[in-house]
């Protein structure tokens, strides 16, 4: 009989894809496998040998759990993080593996020999493949999650088409909106295609970017928007799921940031990029938080255009 393994990601899309590096390393260990994220049920076709569901209810921990042989959790600071390290401590599952992005002793429980905290050094996709390594006891480790693109597909068929995704989970990661249009017509200016993709919710307030005569297409769900990607030439944006996305199926991107060390964690790490922060002279003391508070204004589109020209220059 298989073995019977769950990774279960944070809520981000972004990081559903880059857990299922474990899942991918599970499967070809002969885990039975099973990656609870409801996203990921609309990739299916993506990862065809991969199966995806959604997660019980809290109430239904113990039961759905307790019959695994490991469980790899990405710790989030959520409720369900929470109700499994309980059901551990109660002996009601075992083989409970968390993995911290970060790790501090008076905000989370204590370490058990299977938890691995990651290296705020090294990017996610890294720190995954080695944690998951580890636990598994392989010898070797792998970023690759194992995405398979459908056949009808033509890998960067649009070469001068570049999505700008301006938006994220939070407001305070996302540049400005003005300079993303203008970086956008100059570009487009170049002979480039600009597009701007957001998600349903955000289109309302979006509705500009075709006012300004960039096309602005609704994806109806992350299969289209994958097939999308996966035909454009380059993607600009925030740090957020299409950087991944777009970084995971070998699409070059350049990602606007607010914070240089975090990123050294967050940055897309499949395909490396460009990422543009802040300059680190900045005052970002307690108090002042100049960088921290203001650090779209220290990005300016020329700054933008410059490092997209050496992107594109480099392919």
């Amino acid at each position: 009989m298989k073995k019977k393994a769950v990774v279960f990601p944070a809520a981000g899309i972004g990081d559903a894809l880059l857990m299922m590096i474990a899942s991918a390393r599970l499967l070809e260990l002969g885990y039975e496998v099973t990656t609870l994220h409801p996203a990921l049920l609309q990739l299916q076709e993506w990862f065809p040998k991969q199966k995806f569901s959604t997660a019980p209810p809290l109430e239904q921990f113990a039961t759905f759990f307790s019959s695994c042989d490991l469980i790899i959790v990405e710790n989030d600071n959520s409720t369900k993080v929470r109700s499994l390290v309980q059901l551990r401590e109660e002996k009601k599952i075992e083989h409970l593996a968390i993995l911290y992005p970060t790790y501090e002793p008076h905000k989370h429980a204590p370490l058990n020999p299977l938890d691995k905290v990651f290296n705020p050094k090294l990017p996610m996709a890294a720190n995954i493949a080695e944690a998951t390594a580890k636990l598994l006891l392989l010898s070797s480790t792998s970023k690759d999650n194992n995405i398979l693109p459908p056949a009808d597909l033509l890998y960067r068929r649009h070469m001068k088409r570049i999505i700008f995704h301006p938006t994220s989970s939070a407001l305070k990661k996302n540049w400005t909106r003005e300079k993303y249009f203008i970086v956008a017509d100059k570009l487009q200016k170049k002979g480039f295609e600009p597009i701007f993709a957001v998600s349903s919710h955000e289109r309302p307030k979006w509705l500009e970017s075709e006012k300004r005569g960039f096309p602005f297409p609704n994806f109806e769900s992350l299969d289209l928007l994958a097939r999308f990607v996966y035909e454009s030439g380059f993607v600009i944006g925030n740090d957020s799921l299409l950087g991944h996305l777009a970084s995971n199926l070998h699409i070059p991107t350049l990602i606007i940031a607010d914070n240089a060390q975090r990123m050294l964690l967050w940055q897309p790490d499949w395909l490396q990029g460009r990422v543009i922060t802040p300059p680190r002279w900045i005052p970002n003391c307690k108090g002042l938080r100049w960088r921290e508070r203001y650090w779209q204004k220290w990005i300016s589109p020329r700054q933008v255009l410059a490092a997209f020209d050496q992107l594109s220059r480099a392919l």
